[in-house]
């Protein structure tokens, strides 16, 4: 018997220790609780972890004399709506703008608020991530969307409980969309860890989708091993030019910095202003980083209506004084071509990464039915950079999406990409590219076994160099 296990019998019973008894002992085990339950604590939990995180640093910034008024009721109803806009729920705001302004009386401007902190947002998919792990620890392969069903509703139902706590004048919530957006935070964390977790479709959905696919004929094997390695190529190609914009933004940012501290020097918020101010950045870096990418495919970025930021053109008004808007490029062709090169990479690490993968089966198919080569390996591999282009661009368009903010007042609501053309800019470069990368890999790899063959290790030494 383990210490974990109870023997819920006394001295004395049939078959106790001390009466020399022989039968089985009688073991006490909790039952398992059900699915529904474990999710709706993993919700529970996650929701009490994201309120601490919002309503502790609301709190002490109103203790500390951020706030005109702090009581509980605004402590509760400031916390609410920053909890929204970490979930990137809309809601529609109302400002008294004086007369002095508009020339007749006080009026109300109104606009829609959309702000989706991606730094921040992290911390519900981290926890949702979580708590789809646990849950895919522990249900059966046909039983999993049970847990997950309650820990998205429940959690959703929890996102129109604090819009609801959330209204006031000048700021309402759609209860609806509060909803949806908890729930798609949720969703998206919890099916990714769940996935990492089970490390199998079978496991996770109870089909087994490699069993399903060995049935099928050889020519659909070769031509759906072709389009998951095209669409890998794709994802490749976003990250590796998400990573190369991260980049370039914190070397235009280490460039910058005396601008950044003359801008936090002339604020002069204080302590908690500046805490605060570097909060926001930091829950505003992947946006940026996202800007960047926008930037780097030419189609650049809005700082409000009407201005253009490229590395064509650069066209601003008046900017909202945030420190890291110091970091803005003066003006345009600086380093033009060095800037548009980066998605160019991106296409090229993708194409020299199809090349090494082997699965480019169409091409195969082109050199069975074209005899002369040139023709057939143009062809598959124009295909294959258009294929990968598209889903660079179908993969990036989301992101870049959810990166566009809007403060909802004047012209600040067209701040960041127009994702669509970003998108499909980021698609022909990625093209370009791939196309690139693809037909220079062979003549590399060719290259260097040239080098290795004119360049014999020396005598008493094997190949790569380690003594024999």
């Amino acid at each position: 018997m383990t210490p974990s296990e109870t023997d819920t019998r006394t001295p004395g019973d049939p078959g106790s220790a001390d009466d020399g008894g022989d039968r089985p002992r009688r073991r006490f085990r909790l039952p398992a609780p059900p699915l529904w339950l474990l999710g709706l604590l993993e919700a529970v939990q996650a929701l009490l972890a994201t309120a601490l995180l919002v309503a502790l640093p609301v709190l002490a910034v109103g203790l500390a004399g951020g706030f005109t008024r702090i009581d509980l009721e605004f402590v509760a109803r400031f916390s609410a709506q920053v909890w929204l806009i970490l979930h990137g729920t809309p809601a529609e705001l109302a400002v008294p703008v004086p007369g002095d302004v508009l020339g007749e009386g006080v009026t109300l401007a109104e606009g829609w608020l959309h702000l989706l902190p991606m730094g921040l947002t992290l911390v519900p998919l981290a926890l949702g991530w979580r708590a789809g792990g646990r849950l895919a620890r522990g249900a059966w392969s046909d039983q999993l969307w049970q847990g997950l069903l309650a820990l998205v509703v429940v959690y959703a139902g929890v996102g129109v409980g604090i819009a609801h706590l959330g209204q006031a004048e000048g700021f309402t919530a759609q209860l609806h969309w509060a909803a949806l957006c908890a729930a798609g935070v949720m969703a998206v964390g919890a099916l990714a860890g769940s996935y990492a977790e089970a490390r199998s479709w079978a496991r996770l959905i109870g089909v087994d989708l490699e069993d399903r696919v060995e049935r099928l004929s050889q020519r659909l094997k070769w031509a759906g091993s072709y389009l998951w390695g095209v669409l890998r190529g794709g994802l490749i190609a976003v990250v590796a030019a998400v990573g190369l914009s991260a980049v370039l933004l914190a070397v235009q940012l280490g460039s910058s910095w005396m601008e950044i501290a003359n801008t936090y020097q002339q604020l002069d918020p204080g302590v908690w202003g500046v805490i605060g101010l570097t909060l926001l950045h930091l829950g505003l870096l992947p946006n940026m980083v996202l800007w960047t990418l926008s930037y780097t495919t030419g189609a650049g970025f809005a700082l409000g209506t009407g201005t253009t930021v490229a590395p064509q053109a650069v066209e601003l008004g008046p900017v909202p004084a945030l420190p890291v808007l110091g970091a803005l490029p003066s003006g345009a062709g600086e380093g033009f071509l060095a800037v548009l090169a980066v998605p160019l990479l991106a296409g090229i690490i993708a194409g020299w990464w199809l090349m090494r993968e082997g699965e480019n089966h169409l091409d195969d198919w082109f050199a069975l039915r074209i005899s002369w080569r040139p023709i057939s390996l143009t062809l598959s591999t124009l295909v294959l950079g258009l294929l990968t282009g598209v889903v660079a661009a179908g993969v990036a368009v989301l992101p870049l999406w959810l990166s566009h903010i809007s403060l909802g007042i004047g012209r600040l609501t067209d701040i960041g990409p127009h994702a669509l053309l970003a998108a499909g800019l980021l698609g022909a470069w990625v093209c370009v590219g791939t196309i690139l990368g693809y037909l220079i890999a062979p003549a590399a790899h060719s290259a260097r076994r040239r080098r290795s063959a004119e360049d014999p290790a020396e005598p008493g030494e094997s190949p790569d160099g380690t003594e024999e």
